[in-house]
């Protein structure tokens, strides 16, 4: 009862009938209404509510559902330092009815905004609204607030093209009675691994709880789809969308991106999806990229040597024509896998140009992709690595290693290789070790040849010795001038 008088005083409930109603009903459980009167709930610069119908789809009585919505509404009014989050005005009753009332957005949910508007939607859009949704998420992270359901479905445009975050709550029972129930099987498309990937090899895996790193995925995938204008995975067929998302997911399937997109957004977009929680990028980290690509924006339209026709997105730049932007970028920073390989092994080479240009081409080229782990394990050289700890940068290094040599990459599995020999940034395992240098060795890398020959020379270290085994690689590798193999060979009498 205390309780009940607490919520009385602190949180009344509101006369929804002192709000007038309109004709504007973008669904069924919600309303635009309106107030003249500056009086109701102090809403000075309010005139349009959105009234959000309670949902009967739970087990909870209204009765007590309106009370524990105005406990958390109490609360939630609070996050009024965020230009990015919905704003609360309370909870109110109309005959047997009760709505949550929230601010009015003309311009609906960011899926309908883009689907009508998209003509209309250009790079500088679509940066403001990824850096709107990011600043929003991180102030709702700092609240120690987790949405639990970032999607587009729930990010609102009101009148101005300015971003709200919105159906988000304290508590799960908040969510169930104030959210949409018909959006509820969409979250898969933003769903992170560890939440969507439930079975292993048909054994139920240990729930995990929700966290931000869960978050980071789902706002991940809401970037690709701000840049690409399209729900992730909407190739797929949605009567097995469940399925067919957790098999690509499964296998580490990556969205793909179209030309346009800038590398950073890609980048950003690849960081926050790592298929393992632990190297997603944090929303700070996401909010800071987002700015510095926006600042870059701002100059390339501002240069006084080019014109960009806000049209056709046509930036003329020393008698060239390229795309706003990334070609941009691509044409002054970014340069070939070829070339940022030459730039790379030059002696007065460029190496922070090398390294930005493996970044941007590691999404969909295996060398790239290899050279980026190369660089984490090496290059002392580059200011943004020299900001993590050596240990952590050699432990992304050997999984960069690990995976490009899955696919292939002879030099990287000659490194992953010699990570699993002494053990560095994995668990040693010389059985695997000698896998991973086989499969470099007979891909003609004369290193590989020379560790494998020198191991079963040697024996030791679980490997059982095998002088002859051990001559066939070490001759392999002197006939494909390794140094270190020939003076083995020669000192061996190896011939």
């Amino acid at each position: 009862m205390k309780k009940f008088i607490g919520i009385e005083e602190n949180e009344p409930l509101l006369d929804g009938s002192q709000y007038q109603k309109t004709k504007i009903r973008p669904s069924k459980r919600i309303e635009k209404r309106t107030s003249s009167s500056s009086s109701i709930n102090n809403n000075n610069n309010y005139e349009e509510f959105c009234f959000k119908e309670f949902s009967n789809n739970t087990s909870i009585p209204l009765e007590e559902s309106q009370i524990e919505i105005r406990r958390q509404v109490y609360f939630l009014k609070e996050l009024k330092n965020s230009d990015h989050i919905i704003r609360f005005f309370g909870v109110a009753q109309q005959d047997c009815k009760f709505y949550l009332i929230t601010e009015w957005m003309e311009n609906g949910n960011l899926y309908e905004y883009y689907t009508k508007f998209s003509y209309n939607i250009n790079w500088e859009t679509k940066i403001n609204f990824a850096l709107d949704i990011c600043r929003g998420i991180a102030y709702l992270h700092r609240c120690k607030i987790l949405h639990h359901n970032v999607q587009s479905a729930n990010v609102l445009v009101n009148g101005n093209n300015k971003i709200r975050i919105a159906n988000f709550g304290l508590s799960r029972k908040f969510s169930e009675i104030t959210r949409n129930i018909s959006h509820n099987l969409e979250n898969v498309r933003y769903m992170a691994p560890e939440k969507l990937l439930t079975e292993d090899n048909g054994i139920r895996k240990k729930k995990v709880p929700y966290d931000t790193k869960c978050e980071i995925y789902s706002v991940g995938a809401l970037l690709w789809e701000i840049a690409e204008l399209k729900k992730p995975h909407s190739d797929l067929n949605k009567s097995e969308i469940l399925l067919s998302i957790r098999t690509r997911v499964r296998e580490r399937y990556r969205l793909p991106f179209s030309d346009d997109v800038p590398y950073e957004w890609i980048f950003i977009v690849s960081k926050a999806m790592e298929y393992e929680p632990e190297y997603r990028i944090s929303i700070s980290d996401i909010c800071r990229d987002f700015y510095k690509l926006s600042k870059k924006f701002s100059y390339a339209k501002s240069i006084s040597l080019s014109y960009i026709d806000p049209n056709s997105g046509i930036l003329q730049y020393n008698n060239t024509k390229i795309s706003t932007l990334n070609d941009y970028y691509r044409y002054n920073k970014i340069l070939s896998v070829d070339d940022a390989i030459r730039e790379h092994k030059s002696k007065h080479g460029n190496k922070q140009l090398a390294w930005q240009s493996f970044k941007y081409h590691s999404i969909n080229d295996n060398l790239a992709k290899y050279m980026v782990g190369y660089y984490y394990y090496h290059d002392d050289e580059i200011l943004e690595l020299q900001q993590i700890n050596k240990d952590e940068r050699i432990r992304i290094a050997v999984k960069i290693f690990e995976e490009t040599a899955d696919k292939g990459n002879p030099s990287a599995q000659l490194r992953f290789g010699i990570c699993l020999w002494k053990g560095e940034g994995v668990k040693a395992n010389s059985i695997e070790a000698l896998r991973y240098l086989k499969m470099a060795a007979n891909s003609g890398n004369s290193a590989a040849m020379y560790i494998i020959g020198k191991a079963y020379w040697n024996g030791g270290n679980g490997i059982e010795q095998d002088k002859i085994q051990g001559a066939e690689y070490l001759k392999n590798a002197a006939l494909n001038n390794h140094p270190t193999a020939k003076v083995m060979c020669n000192s061996h009498n190896i011939i």
